[in-house]
């Protein structure tokens, strides 16, 4: 498995679309985007941005839940790329009892930004849909979002919305 951050979140131009940008840890130039609806767009950004609401979103309401239930979120996988549609999941910890729950990979991101997560992409996953930006390691994520707002989505290979 490959471990991941996010490295920001970009518009597609064409559909307007917000595309989250998953920046592996070891190899900083190679980017797995996936594209995602508005609202987890925010709820991402707001982690990202440490930003609470005065009353609980979606996404902060399920951490609220686990942490009742004294239960931790582990880590976060993307796991599987079917019919160009990802899949993730999340693995949930309490005790000495490890439960994995079935997600889209915008709400685990979420709830991985909201809450310091680490975030892997399975080996396979990242082969076939990672792409390899020309940047020296010193570039700047700011860098990567003007590169990406240049870019056409046919330049990731196949995507769904």
């Amino acid at each position: 498995m490959v471990e991941v951050e996010i490295a920001g979140i970009a518009i597609d131009k064409s559909s307007n679309s917000p595309v989250v940008l998953l920046r592996d840890i070891d190899e900083k130039n190679r980017i797995l985007p996936i594209w995602i609806g508005p609202y987890e767009a925010e709820a991402i950004s707001q982690g990202l941005r440490g930003e609470k609401y005065k009353r609980p979103l979606t996404h902060d309401l399920i951490l609220s839940i686990l942490r009742g239930l004294k239960v931790n979120i582990s880590e976060v996988v993307v796991s599987s790329l079917k019919d160009d549609t990802y899949y993730a999941e999340i693995y949930l910890k309490r005790g000495n009892s490890i439960f994995k729950i079935d997600s889209r990979p915008s709400d685990s991101l979420a709830l991985a930004s909201k809450n310091s997560i680490p975030i892997y992409i399975e080996d396979e996953v990242m082969q076939k849909g990672s792409i390899k930006l020309e940047f020296d390691e010193k570039q700047k994520v700011q860098d990567i979002r003007k590169y990406m707002e240049d870019i056409n989505p046919e330049d990731f290979g196949k995507f769904r919305m």
